[in-house]
């Protein structure tokens, strides 16, 4: 099956406090969105990527083009992280059949966790990576708490997440007005069953400076380990 994988690489980076969009800001001096792009040049069983920038952001995109063999489309993004999948999902191979999406400010993604969610999503049809939630977690309401929520079966939602694209796009576009924060759960509206993937918490996303920090350790102990 042909997989292609869609790089969502649009978001302003507003929490984070840069003056450029999060996914060019460096990390031990690369460009954030390289890490992914490198993780999904090798894994041996994704065949095309689709990175989806910022809409007002201009960048040489033709040295991505000659670093990573991969990539077959640079796209504009849009307003909501789901009108950039969309965009994403209009520049895909027509030999598509599978799609996964990545979010560019997970950076430390592993090809062997993007090559576990291939193959669950070939069985399934639909499958995410995700970690078990361990913290106690609280309800609250104006400061107090409410309530403790029973955390098992309690999962965080990861990247990539991948789709038979039949599923995806009837998904995608039969949901066009609602915001929703990843992909899977507009499969569940359509009543697709999600497989969870097992992944680990060094998966994590880049909102804050704090994650930067934790990022730039967990990148140098990779490269010298």
């Amino acid at each position: 099956m042909f997989v292609s994988c869609i790089i969502v690489a649009a978001g302003s980076g507003a929490r984070l406090g840069a003056k450029i969009p999060k996914a060019f800001v460096k990390i031990n001096g690369r460009p954030m969105l390289e890490y992914s792009l490198q993780a999904c040049q090798d894994c041996l069983k994704v065949n095309e990527i689709i990175l989806v920038k910022p809409p007002s952001h201009q960048f040489n995109g033709l040295k991505y083009f000659d670093r990573f063999s991969k990539l077959a489309a640079i796209v504009s993004g849009g307003k909501e992280r789901l009108d950039s999948v969309r965009a994403g999902l209009n520049s895909l191979s027509s030999k598509a059949g599978m799609v996964l999406i990545h979010d560019a400010a997970r950076p430390l993604i592993k090809p062997d966790q993007i090559e576990a969610v291939i193959s669950a999503t070939k069985k399934h049809g639909a499958a995410i990576l995700a970690s078990p939630v361990t913290d106690t977690i609280k309800k609250a309401d104006k400061g107090w708490i409410k309530g403790t929520v029973d955390r098992s079966g309690r999962w965080k939602a990861q990247t990539p997440q991948g789709f038979r694209k039949e599923i995806l796009e009837r998904s995608h576009f039969s949901w066009r007005k609602l915001i929703a924060t990843d992909d899977s759960q507009l499969a569940e509206l359509v009543k697709v069953k999600v497989r969870i993937v097992p992944g680990d918490d060094s998966n994590i996303k880049i909102t804050t400076p704090i994650d930067l920090e934790i990022a730039s350790c967990l990148l140098k102990k990779k490269i010298s380990a």
